[in-house]
């Protein structure tokens, strides 16, 4: 897998956004899916819990035939959507491939103006963890 599935899975993402509009309509998504995300994963212990989010978010590597795989998990259902679609885009990947990444998500303008600062903080936290993940995988 090369840095065009990053790209692909990430226009997808941002597809289904653009065709929501407003706020409101975004909100119910997340919503929606969050929702539909709702089980205890076995990866819910301090080791996998991230620092520095105002939320509970937790992230779990591992690694399958050199490529990275990512499982997360929140206790906010909005948060627990947009982990879930940031691991989307770079799960099943080659740490190579995610570092290389310059993701256009967070600045998207629809999804800009639906983000507070700490949910836009949290999946910079978010992304950075994957990224430095990656990198750890080469050294």
């Amino acid at each position: 897998m090369n840095s065009h599935s990053l790209i692909h899975r990430e226009k997808q993402i941002l597809h289904i956004f653009s065709t929501l509009k407003s706020k409101k309509n975004i909100s119910k998504y997340l919503i929606y899916v969050g929702k539909k995300i709702n089980y205890s994963p076995f990866f819910l212990n301090k080791n996998n819990l991230l620092s520095g989010c105002q939320t509970k978010i937790w992230l779990f590597f591992f690694y399958k035939k050199k490529y990275l795989f990512i499982l997360s998990y929140s206790d906010s259902i909005i948060i627990r959507a947009l982990t879930f679609f940031l691991t989307k885009i770079y799960s099943n990947n080659l740490p190579l491939n995610i570092i290389n990444y310059s993701s256009v998500l967070l600045k998207n303008k629809i999804l800009k103006s639906f983000f507070s600062n700490q949910k836009n903080n949290a999946l910079q936290i978010i992304i950075n963890r994957i990224r430095y993940q990656a990198v750890k995988s080469l050294i």
